[in-house]
């Protein structure tokens, strides 16, 4: 068996790629969407849709986040846009919403909006472009739904119908960072000194090393350096020094032109730790391994896992995790 034939034979599903934490929806997500149903439903007979809802955006700011899962926008789409109408938005006297000009469109996240809802002196204003914002994504015909149905109606239209689109939205990078996990508690339970040190723990705890290829030695990320990479884990002998470089690609949907790329850059990456092998006056090589794994490469396998499969000096995933330990065994001490 070839390298990608075992590829495609051990692939993992995306229900066997593990879950790293933050993959659902706070168990108390169902809870606020009904309080504000139940709210708006209690306040929208005494001003126009809009208005109560403004009152509420103001009157909650936090409400912001349960709103959009209601109307079906990740957490991403939501802060781009909010950033995108906060910049271009210039009231009769020139005020802005915030205090980049347009031509600097700088990002905000929700937790800024969420803020500025309670501090802004223009809180009124931004409450109702947000307002806008919904409205034109269906809330009010939403809202004429879900106010004609009871609790135990909402909890199982939440539960099965909103709350898995919102978990699907943020599988594919948690299930990625639940895989990297799992590779670092291997590594480091066959007693490896790892870089960064907890990722076995904790996968997001820190930044991916930067490594630069030439003197195989951990660097501050320089753009302008061309020999300096990122990696996912680096396995470390007794001495600190580099034997191992993982790079992880687990894609359980499509890679996109990102996939393309770091197939491109492993490629790179794997000539130039060649290269310096061959320049070591020892015998203390470093390795590549890869951590591929994930159906999403069936979405464009030519570009990406084909011509990367063998720019590695070995490879595994979810089912043979196995192999870390084989691998270490034979080569860390060559």
């Amino acid at each position: 068996m070839n390298k990608l034939e075992e590829f495609w034979y051990c692939v993992a599903p995306q229900e066997d790629l593990p879950l790293y934490k933050g993959q659902e929806i706070s168990s108390g997500a169902c809870t606020n969407l009904i309080n504000f149903i139940e709210l708006y439903k209690s306040l929208e007979s005494q001003d126009t849709p809009e208005n109560t809802i403004q009152k509420i955006i103001l009157l909650n700011p936090d409400s912001i986040s349960d709103i959009r899962v209601l109307v079906g926008v990740s957490d991403k789409r939501l802060y781009l846009d909010l950033t995108y109408l906060a910049n271009i938005y210039t009231d009769s006297n020139n005020r802005r919403l915030v205090n980049e000009e347009r031509e600097h469109l700088l990002k905000h996240n929700t937790t800024f909006f969420i803020r500025q809802l309670s501090l802004s002196p223009m809180k009124n204003i931004l409450a109702l472009e947000i307002t806008k914002y919904f409205v034109a994504r269906g809330l009010l015909d939403i809202l004429n739904t879900f106010t004609s149905l009871t609790k135990e109606q909402i909890i199982p239209i939440f539960d099965n119908l909103i709350a898995p689109k919102e978990i699907q939205q943020m599988q594919a990078k948690y299930r990625g960072h639940g895989a990297e996990q799992a590779f670092a508690k291997v590594v480091t339970a066959c007693g490896c000194p790892i870089t960064p040190e907890h990722k076995d723990i904790d996968p997001m705890a820190g930044y991916d090393p930067n490594v630069d290829l030439d003197s195989m030695s951990v660097v501050t990320r320089d753009a302008s350096n061309e020999n300096c990479h990122s990696f996912d884990l680096i396995v470390n002998d007794a001495s600190g020094n580099i034997r191992v470089l993982i790079q992880s690609l687990i894609h359980s949907s499509d890679p996109g032109q990102y996939g393309v790329n770091k197939s491109d850059e492993t490629k790179d990456i794997y000539k130039r730790i060649n290269l310096h092998n061959e320049n070591k006056t020892d015998d203390r090589k470093v390795y590549l391994l890869g951590s591929v794994d994930g159906v999403g490469f069936s979405e464009n396998p030519n570009g990406t896992i084909v011509k990367m499969i063998d720019a590695f000096d070995d490879f595994f995933q979810m089912h043979t995790l196995f192999k870390i330990p084989v691998f270490l065994q034979k080569n860390r001490y060559d």
